[in-house]
């Protein structure tokens, strides 16, 4: 526990020892992030909200969950200039929606019904920040935009009292998902836009924040900052 403690005290006396601009010019950062919520996390609300409206049939019954993990976010930057970033940013989804339903049939069997639709997707995207603020030491505000590929495929299976449909049934959920696949890879498009920022812990490490859109529309984690430490020291500060 002492050693531990000890470390502790030693990265607090490192990232405080020496003051450097946060955004500046030949420096780099790398982040790591959790969004929240995903365009499918509020879809998977919507849906759990349509599954517990009552129907005119007493004897029927739907429950909806939804188990998603992600997006996760990476992200390097490269300064151009004092303004000026450049760099790669990725981000991962996985989930699954389950719609379960429990009805009587026209034989007046009661059957229960299990719909899966699983997701993935994962996007890579050449990403430019501008930043707002000069001779920043503690904060960095910016507003980044990002275009690159989104790979995504889906797929929907279902059961009825456990068993998969017959053939029939089947042909129509195979050609379903093969549409559905076929809208992703037709426009696998992936587009950033959000306003962020950087606050520091110390000299090279901190937290940061976005809001807009990013496969989720708020992003919360952390960073770390690499290259020079001249900043905005220099004599001429200026956009790259």
């Amino acid at each position: 526990m002492k050693k531990v403690s000890l470390a502790l005290l030693s990265l607090l006396f490192v990232f405080n020892s020496t003051k450097a601009q946060l955004a500046q010019k030949g420096s780099s950062y790398l982040q790591i992030g959790y969004g929240f919520p995903s365009a499918m996390q509020f879809m998977g609300q919507v849906f759990k909200l349509g599954a517990s409206i009552e129907t005119d049939d007493v004897t029927a019954t739907s429950t909806f969950k939804y188990k998603g993990f992600g997006p996760l976010h990476f992200r390097y930057e490269y300064m151009l200039g004092g303004r000026v970033g450049m760099g790669l940013s990725a981000n991962a989804e996985f989930g699954n929606f389950k719609f379960v339903n429990s009805y009587t049939d026209i034989d007046d069997n009661y059957v229960t019904s299990t719909t899966d639709f699983n997701f993935s997707s994962i996007n890579g995207l050449v990403r430019t920040n501008f930043h707002f603020l000069k001779n920043s030491e503690k904060a960095d505000l910016y507003y980044g935009l990002g275009l690159g590929y989104s790979y995504t495929r889906v797929k929907l299976k279902e059961t009825v009292e456990g068993e998969i449909p017959d053939p029939e049934d089947q042909e129509y959920i195979n050609e379903f998902n093969d549409y559905l696949n076929s809208i992703f890879k037709f426009f696998p498009v992936a587009v950033e836009s959000v306003f962020g920022g950087r606050f520091a812990l110390g000299q090279n490490a901190g937290i940061y924040f976005e809001v807009g859109y990013s496969k989720a529309f708020a992003q919360l984690g952390f960073f770390a900052k690499l290259g020079n430490q001249k900043g905005y020291n220099r004599s001429r500060w200026q956009w790259y």
